[in-house]
């Protein structure tokens, strides 16, 4: 049983001696760097190693800058070629413009006043001849004027069905009036155009 304890004694002896070792190591061994040399030694390794890969990331960024710029002096020339037929057209359109408006004021002379006044006449005449006969066929019948007559009616009309149906018949009426003018002038004008030519 000595032996025993004994042992654990000597145990313990070691346990206590490696653990006061160690506090002892670690309280002298402090590790402590020297920046200036760990630069002077590592500056050359990472000049040799970077160097390389920083030029050949601004190589490859240059190139794509060149490929924008490229891009961009394309688009640039494009769009000045679009503005530029753009601006050729409108000032085609311009010359058009110029020309007709020298031809319209050559035409609007005396003559072309004329030439115009001679295509009117058969309209004119027809609408004359037409209120003629509206007035005269008003008079045979006892209506003074058929429009005046057309008022009036409307005017004493209660019921407004009664005055939409007046106003739609006067319309209507006055409508074809002008057509039958329109036709009749279309006639003189191509009769009097046939006797001219």
């Amino acid at each position: 049983m000595d032996a025993f304890k004994l042992t654990e004694k000597i145990a313990a002896q070691i346990t206590d001696l490696r653990s006061s070792l160690l506090n002892e190591m670690v309280s002298k061994v402090q590790v402590r760097v020297d920046y200036d040399k760990l630069a002077a030694s590592l500056a050359p390794k990472l000049e040799t190693r970077l160097i390389p890969q920083i030029n050949a990331s601004e190589e490859r960024m240059k190139q794509a800058f060149a490929a924008q710029e490229r891009q961009l002096d394309d688009l640039g020339s494009k769009k000045i070629a679009e503005v530029k037929e753009s601006l050729q057209d409108a000032t085609k359109g311009l010359d058009t413009a110029d020309k007709t408006a020298a031809r319209l004021k050559g035409a609007l002379t005396w003559a072309g006043i004329g030439m115009v006044s001679v295509a009117l006449l058969p309209y004119v005449f027809v609408a004359m001849v037409v209120s003629m006969l509206l007035g005269l066929v008003g008079q045979m019948f006892g209506i003074p004027e058929i429009f005046g007559w057309a008022w009036a009616s409307f005017v004493a009309a209660e019921a407004w069905w009664l005055k939409l149906i007046i106003a739609v018949a006067t319309v209507g009426s006055a409508l074809g009036v002008c057509w039958v003018v329109y036709w009749l002038g279309n006639k003189a004008a191509r009769g009097l155009s046939r006797m001219v030519t």
